[in-house]
């Protein structure tokens, strides 16, 4: 997606203003976004390549992630970034929201992140953005993340690390 009007907010979540997606690098601004965690039914994390002309974190796995324009809700939006980055519509549940700063490249992005998971055994189709879907455990991703952070985008490793524990009750 082209850039787009972002809400700003505050320390409490509150919306205080609108400015361009891009300029969050160079203004250092709070914005929100949404992380998706999909699982199918055998209890198998989704996690997705980022292509490589992507500026932050390419050619690393990532779970479903993006920003929430300006006015949108955390639900509308991860219902969005589904359907925009793997062309599926699936019953999403808030797990989490909470504030995180992450290192992009040298670059700390301030961000109120809303955490979902998503059961599905639907097909998925990918966008330009992502290149490869691959299927993991919960054991075996955590065990990944711990040896081989650099393998994962960091908004991926801050936000299993933020609600692991809730993610074990999809596992099978």
């Amino acid at each position: 997606m082209s850039d787009h009007l972002v809400d700003i907010v505050n320390e409490k979540d509150e919306v205080i203003g609108q400015d361009l997606k891009s300029h969050k690098k160079t203004k250092w601004f709070i914005s929100r976004a949404v992380a998706i965690f999909l699982v199918r039914s055998n209890g198998k994390f989704l996690l997705y390549k980022r292509a490589a002309h992507k500026e932050d974190a390419p050619n690393v796995f990532d779970i479903i992630a993006g920003n929430i324009l300006q006015w949108e809700s955390y639900a509308n939006a991860a219902q969005r970034e589904v359907q925009e980055e793997v062309n599926i519509v699936c019953p999403l549940q808030l797990l989490e929201t909470f504030y995180q700063e992450a290192n992009f490249n040298g670059s700390i992005r301030k961000i109120f992140c809303g955490l979902f998971v998503g059961v599905t055994d639907d097909e998925m189709q990918l966008n330009d953005e992502l290149v490869e879907i691959k299927e993991m455990s919960f054991e075996k991703l955590e065990e990944q993340i711990d040896l081989h952070p650099e393998d994962f985008s960091p908004g991926l490793v801050n936000d299993f690390i933020q609600v692991k524990d809730k993610l074990k009750a999809y596992c099978k």
